[in-house]
């Protein structure tokens, strides 16, 4: 994504030779990465930025290798709001929003996966097919699942493990279970 403003001083707007505005293109995505970085700990980490001129929102999702904290968003969203409001983002007014993805949303990056260990994911393959299993374990290239059987869930006397690497999935979701 990239953002456009005019670059104004005490002067008002400048005007370089080639027309009444000069545009600058900066990469947004980049940029509130690196503003995150300056006051999340390191254990919380920017997953995602979706912001569309037109809609009026910014939305900046986070997560954590462990729990991720209101006060570790509200912190992030303070800061992000400082850091636009001195850079001037044009006259567009927008909402920023700092959020945890939630149960909704697909795993994005293979350090979310480390926290699930042991929970239920749906798995949807680039070959279109789905795996349905618990995350047993995980390495830097893909992950391991203990499928879930049709009949006995994970109660089959001789349980399937499957091997999966980050290449092979198109999107993987965390199951939510009320047991």
């Amino acid at each position: 994504m990239y953002f456009c403003f005019e670059i104004t001083d005490k002067r008002g707007p400048q005007v370089p030779s080639f027309g009444n505005y000069y545009l600058v293109l900066m990469n947004i995505v980049e940029q509130i990465k690196e503003w995150s970085a300056e006051v999340l700990d390191p254990s919380v980490f920017v997953v995602d930025v979706e912001f569309k001129p037109g809609g009026g929102k910014m939305l900046v999702l986070i997560d954590s290798d462990g729990p991720l904290t209101i006060e570790q968003c509200r912190s992030l969203n303070r800061h992000l709001s400082n850091k636009l409001d001195e850079t001037d983002y044009g006259d567009t007014p927008y909402i920023l929003e700092v959020s945890s993805p939630g149960v909704d949303r697909p795993l994005k990056l293979g350090r979310q996966y480390g926290k699930h260990i042991g929970r239920e994911l749906k798995v949807k393959l680039k070959a279109q097919t789905e795996l349905l299993g618990k995350l047993l374990s995980l390495d830097e290239t893909g992950m391991t699942l203990l499928l879930k059987d049709k009949k006995k869930a994970y109660l089959a006397k001789e349980p399937t493990e499957k091997r999966v690497t980050f290449d092979e999935i198109e999107e993987t979701y965390v199951m939510v279970s009320f047991n």
